[in-house]
């Protein structure tokens, strides 16, 4: 028996595996390599980052995880000499975090242990220190950096609290003391601070609200709006004013108030006055020649389906004339290894019976005489038989198998013949349930005429100002303000085209749909206009705060920054 070969996916499977532990190992000694020659140079870190990545690419080797241990000591001893250094020069935090990191490393090195507590208790006494000179801000990030090397640490929590608790309070005092001085810019800041340290602390949101809405309420900017002595388009001014009315604040110009009552004294804003011109009217009608489709009856002629149902069924028998061919060809040669068996078993037949005959001959032989050399004919010519008989046996298992394939194709083709036959005759009653021709609507064209209606009406604005606090007013330059719309129309027409058969009605825009359309040009320029104004007055806050600041001025900048802030962009509210 053969041996049998391997399965092509175990053979690849071990092939890849072989390629990848090849891999690996590669791997691991350049990563220990690199690693020794940074530890021979004195590199630490690169050292132990070389050896790490050897260990997680092979684990289980031992020398990778003592080299690493060795690296790891010697980055120990390293920080350990720079937190002490840093904390000679009075690094706190940089000589708290070196220590951490030399614990960290090496978590039984004593000394690294002893440098780390030294330097936690040098730290708590450098905040104290800072908190007696009033330096909170520099106190909160010694005690930050404590938690963050150790989250669990009490003590540390507990003096961040304490300063926390300490810059609230004193955030909350000025808060009140810049409110009593009506200095509230100020005071909305300081109590920012308060709600950045302690949030939710005493009434600090209650307050800061009152105050925004307060410094809102000053700074609002009022749109008065005013009708005018005389216009000649009644109709839009009040479209005009009414929409304007109807203004609220947005990211534009979000503290913007429209009114037409008088504004607060010393209230900022400006005072308007819209008038408008005569309308002019203008109506143009233009014709235009369309054309439709409709059916206009039928037509008899050839049914494209019944050419291709008559092609169908010359393909078909085409097919089963090809498969009938094919099965007569397998029929004579399966005939023909019918008899090339039958020859081949006679040869077997004849084999067995030499075979068998010389077998008695031999047997006699042996029986009559002593010696085996006085039977050597007779044994040569069993086995000259015996060959003859295994040949003819192999010829005519050749042969029979031979027979079945050409049996198989033989029987495959005669399926053939009976599906092909079977696809030709359903192709011919196809055909004889296909009409020759076929009934096909017959399109007509149609021409109509369209009226094509343009309406357009045309006014200016004139636009009068008034800068509240200011002496004089100004008139704006007349500004054109146009409108324009469009229909069409046809009469109707039935036993034509759909399209035409209801007819399309004439829908001019009414005197009102021309005022209100020229009303929302004109808002939307007023608005314009606004937005500029607006931008102006909180650019007049952004100059004051830059002033103030240059000259040292740093409440009186404060004050303005606020309002710039709350006038422009916003200023997020305290403790959302």
């Amino acid at each position: 028996m053969l041996p049998r070969r391997p399965a092509l996916p175990a053979l690849l499977l071990a092939v890849t595996l072989a390629l990848s532990a090849a891999g690996c190992g590669r791997a691991y000694k350049r990563a220990m390599e690199r690693g020794d020659a940074f530890a021979r140079a004195g590199d630490w870190d690169a050292a132990a980052a070389e050896y790490e990545r050897a260990t997680r690419i092979d684990p289980d080797e031992e020398l990778a995880q003592q080299k690493l241990a060795s690296a790891r000591r010697k980055q120990s001893e390293g920080r350990t000499v720079e937190s002490r250094e840093a904390l000679g020069r009075g690094e706190f935090e940089k000589a708290l975090f070196l220590a951490r990191d030399a614990v960290a490393f090496d978590p039984v090195n004593q000394e690294a242990r002893r440098t780390y507590v030294e330097t936690r208790a040098a730290v708590f006494k450098r905040a104290e220190e800072l908190l007696a000179s009033d330096h909170d801000d520099a106190a909160l990030s010694l005690a930050r950096a404590a938690r963050q090397c150790d989250p669990n640490d009490q003590a540390a929590a507990t003096l961040e609290g304490r300063i926390l608790d300490r810059m609230a309070t004193r955030a909350y005092d000025r808060a009140v003391k810049y409110a009593a001085e009506g200095k509230r810019g100020n005071a909305l800041l300081a109590f920012r601070d308060v709600e950045a340290a302690r949030p939710g602390f005493r009434d600090t949101k209650q307050r800061a609200d009152e105050i925004r809405r307060s410094l809102e309420d000053e700074l609002r900017f009022f749109l008065v709006i005013e009708k005018p002595a005389d216009t000649k388009a009644s109709g839009v001014s009040a479209l005009v004013e009414s929409e304007l009315l109807r203004w609220r604040g947005d990211s534009r110009a979000r503290l913007v108030a429209a009114t037409s009552q008088e504004p607060p004294p010393n209230a900022a804003g400006v005072r308007i006055q819209a008038a408008f011109d005569t309308i002019a009217r203008d109506h143009d009608v233009a014709t235009q020649g369309r054309t439709c489709e409709y059916v206009c009856g039928t037509d008899r002629l050839p049914n494209p389906a019944y050419d291709a149902a008559s092609r169908e069924v010359d393909e078909a028998e085409r097919r089963a004339r090809a498969a009938e061919g094919s099965a007569r060809r397998t029929k004579k040669t399966a005939e023909d290894a019918r008899r090339n068996l039958t020859t081949a078993t006679s040869f077997h037949d004849r084999a067995k019976a030499d075979e068998k005959r010389l077998q008695r001959e031999l047997d006699q032989c042996r029986a009559t005489h002593k010696l085996p050399s006085e039977c050597k004919a007779e044994d040569d010519r069993h086995d000259d038989a015996r060959r003859a008989r295994a040949e003819a046996e192999t010829r005519e298992d050749e042969a029979r198998r031979e027979a079945e394939r050409k049996e198989k194709e033989h029987a495959d083709a005669q399926q053939t013949v009976s599906n092909e036959r079977d696809a030709w005759e359903r192709a011919v009653a196809e055909l004889r349930r296909t009409p020759t021709t076929i009934l096909v609507d017959r399109i007509c064209a149609h021409n109509y005429g369209v009226e094509l209606h343009t309406w357009s009406a045309a006014t200016s604005l004139a636009l009068r100002a008034h800068v509240l606090g200011e002496t004089s007013a100004v008139t704006l330059p007349p500004d054109p303000i146009s409108m324009r719309a469009t229909d069409e129309t046809f009469r109707a027409e039935s036993g034509r085209c759909k399209e035409v058969a209801a007819g399309d009605p004439l829908r001019p825009p009414s005197d009102g749909d021309i005022e209100a359309a020229l009303a929302t040009r004109a808002v939307e320029k007023i608005r314009g206009q606004v937005f500029v104004w607006y931008a102006g007055y909180v650019q007049s806050y952004a100059d004051d705060h830059a002033r103030e600041k240059a000259a040292g001025r740093l409440e009186e900048a404060n004050e303005a920054r606020v309002r710039h802030l709350l006038t422009g962009t916003g200023l997020p509210p305290v403790g959302r």
